[in-house]
């Protein structure tokens, strides 16, 4: 399997990478194969999906997956994967979030991604477009915490553009496969 050097160096330094898109942009995708990458480094990985969606994805296509019902559920199940010092995959993170972003939903959210960025691991968010601006629920919150942060964009049919945000300005893009993704 072949991944982008600057996405396997991200993997293999175990960094907090939150990548956020619209729905249909290739997120839960990219996680399967950043969980296959991850797989290939002996990072342990466990994904968590927090829509039934995005957990049979992941079981369809890759590593296996456990789903998480609630943030306490969410939190909890984050908790174990960094003590157990697996790599975490989390699609999609701010899910749970959006329908009460309340202080204490933010504050598990904050919990989450403070967790993610002690052993690393990839958080996927959904994102909406408000006047003419794709932006992430939680998006404040998470952006506190990431190493890395990137937008996915769909750019035709089978091909996606990554556009790097945090700590520099990055373009990448890859297609679907019907198994993986292949950069390009």
């Amino acid at each position: 399997m072949k991944t982008h050097p600057y996405i396997l160096d991200i993997v293999k330094n175990r960094r907090f990478i939150f990548i956020y898109g619209p729905p249909g942009s290739g997120k839960t995708r990219l996680g399967v194969h950043l969980a296959r990458v991850s797989s290939t480094l002996g990072l342990n990985p466990i994904t968590i999906g927090t829509e039934a969606g995005s957990s049979l994805a992941f079981r369809v296509f890759g590593e296996g997956a456990m789903i998480a019902v609630t943030l306490d559920d969410m939190v909890k199940k984050i908790a174990n994967a960094v003590l157990n010092n697996k790599y975490v995959i989390v699609d999609t993170i701010n899910s749970l979030y959006r329908g009460d972003p309340d202080y204490y939903s933010r504050s598990l959210l904050a919990l989450s991604c403070s967790l993610l960025r002690l052993k690393g691991g990839l958080a996927l968010g959904q994102a909406s477009e408000i006047n003419g601006k794709i932006t992430s629920p939680g998006y404040k919150i998470i952006g506190k915490y990431s190493d890395i942060i990137g937008q996915l964009i769909k750019a035709s049919d089978n091909k996606f553009v990554l556009k790097f945000i945090k700590p520099s300005k990055r373009i990448v893009a890859y297609r679907i496969l019907e198994d993986d993704v292949e950069w390009l």
